[in-house]
């Protein structure tokens, strides 16, 4: 009986602590949306799972000309120039659904003009960037381009603007410093 007992008794430790150790190695995993609404909030810490050009300039680049190319760009062009540096910008990420990522985003050009604005950065099936779509003036339009989460953000202005522009300007000051988002470790989904 002292046997059976102490078998029993090893059983279950054994099952525990392989539960406890099975449930402590997805800790850290990037939630799945379950459903289409889901929202992923941003930033991601996970590794994007296409490949990655080793040749090409850092992913960052392609964002801030993404964003400076249509926010400084004439007004409804979606589509960016990722071929010329058109300006500085400072974003944050917001979300990411599919392969929509919600962003806030201020950029300048070298002649001072200036944008600040949320924007939907559309990813093509490689990862690349295949649009940027800024709201429309008077924002009409945010609720059918942001998820809930997003756009309330958005109309309680929580993006600094202030924060960005300073970093801006040191930026054109040292052109060896990048984005803010970069030197918090931020990754672009």
């Amino acid at each position: 009986m002292k046997k059976r007992f102490a078998r029993t008794t090893c059983f279950v430790l054994l099952l525990l602590v392989s539960a406890l150790a099975c449930s402590t190695v997805t800790t850290g995993i990037v939630p799945t949306p379950t459903f289409i609404d889901d929202v992923i909030p941003l930033p991601v810490t996970a590794q994007p799972t296409y490949t990655v050009d080793i040749t090409a300039p850092p992913r960052w680049v392609e964002y801030e000309r993404a964003l400076a190319s249509v926010l400084l760009g004439p007004v409804g062009n979606t589509v960016p120039d990722l071929s010329r540096d058109s300006g500085l910008c400072e974003w944050a990420l917001w979300g990411q659904k599919g392969n929509q990522v919600y962003v806030w985003a201020e950029c300048q050009n070298d002649e001072g003009t200036a944008t600040s604005a949320p924007a939907v950065v559309v990813l093509g099936q490689d990862g690349h960037i295949t649009a940027v779509i800024m709201p429309d003036e008077g924002w009409g339009n945010i609720k059918e381009l942001f998820p809930e989460p997003v756009w309330k953000r958005i109309l309680n202005n929580e993006f600094d603007a202030v924060a960005a522009m300073e970093h801006i300007q040191l930026r054109r000051a040292d052109p060896s410093i990048p984005p803010l988002i970069v030197e918090q470790g931020g990754i672009m989904p």
